[in-house]
C-alpha cells in the first residue's frame, strides 16, 4: 500500500502573520500585567493564543523579547501623537507643555495596562540577546520633553533657574494623576477606595482638576508672571 503524501500546509500571508503577532501582543500585555514580569510564562501565553511554544517563538525569541517588542508598540503610538501635537502646535511653550499633559493622560487612560507595561513593568532578565534587543535602542521621551524645556528657557519664557524643577514637578503630577485616575475608575474594585461618606470624586472630575493645577504651575513659571 503506497504511504500518502503529506498535507501541504498554506503558509500564512503575511497580513495573517502580522495579524497574529497584534495578538500576541495584546494577550502577552494581559498577561504580563495580571502575572508580572516573573510569573508571565511563554508556555502560558502559547496556551492562551492555541500556539505551540515553539510556534510562538517564531514570533518572539523568549519572555524579555516580548517585552520589548510590547513596549515599542505602544511607545510608537506614543510619539506618533506627541510629534504631532508638537509639529502643529502654535503659541507659547508653556501652552504646548499643558498640551502633552492633557495628551499624555488622555493616552494613559484610554488603556491603563498599555502604561504599565511601559513604565511600570521592568523588563525580564535574560542571558541571551535577542534580535529584537540588539536593534532596541531606548526610547527617551523625558530627553524630547527637557529640549522643550530648553526652548521655553531660551525664548524667555520661563526661568532657567527654575526649568529642571518645573519639568520634574509636572512629571510627577502626570504619572500620579494616571494612577490615581486609574484606581478612581475601579473605585469599589480596589482594596481602598478613594471614596468617603461626605465626598466621592469621578475620575473626570479628578482629570480637570489635575488640568487646572498643571495649568497653574506652568503659568506661575512664566517670567512676566513673577
Amino acid at each position: 500500500m503506497l504511504n500518502k503524501p503529506k498535507k501541504k500546509t498554506r503558509a500564512r500571508s503575511p497580513e495573517k502573520k502580522a495579524e497574529q503577532f497584534d495578538r500576541i501582543l495584546e494577550e502577552g500585555k494581559e498577561m504580563f500585567v495580571k502575572y508580572g514580569t516573573h510569573g508571565f510564562s511563554t508556555r502560558a501565553l502559547a496556551q492562551k493564543l492555541g500556539m505551540t511554544q515553539p510556534n510562538l517563538y517564531n514570533y518572539v525569541k523568549s519572555k524579555r523579547e516580548l517585552w520589548i517588542a510590547i513596549r515599542t508598540k505602544y511607545y510608537n503610538e506614543y510619539l506618533e501623537g506627541l510629534k504631532k501635537i508638537i509639529n502643529e502646535h502654535q503659541g507659547s511653550y508653556t501652552e504646548l507643555f499643558y498640551k502633552i499633559s492633557e495628551y499624555f493622560l488622555e493616552f494613559s487612560s484610554v488603556d491603563y495596562k498599555r502604561f504599565q507595561l511601559m513604565y511600570l513593568i521592568s523588563a525580564p532578565p535574560s542571558k541571551k540577546l535577542g534580535p529584537l534587543e540588539k536593534s532596541y535602542k531606548p526610547f527617551q521621551l523625558t530627553k524630547m520633553i527637557l529640549k522643550i524645556t530648553k526652548k521655553a528657557v531660551e525664548a524667555e519664557e520661563i526661568n532657567r533657574s527654575t526649568a529642571v524643577e518645573l519639568f520634574y514637578s509636572l512629571y510627577a503630577h502626570l504619572f500620579g494623576a494616571a494612577k490615581v485616575e486609574a484606581d478612581l475608575k475601579l473605585q469599589n474594585k480596589i482594596t481602598e477606595p478613594i471614596t468617603g461618606d461626605f465626598y466621592t470624586l469621578s475620575a473626570k472630575k479628578y482629570r480637570k482638576y489635575i488640568l487646572r493645577e498643571i495649568r497653574d504651575r506652568l503659568e506661575r513659571s512664566r517670567i512676566n508672571n513673577e
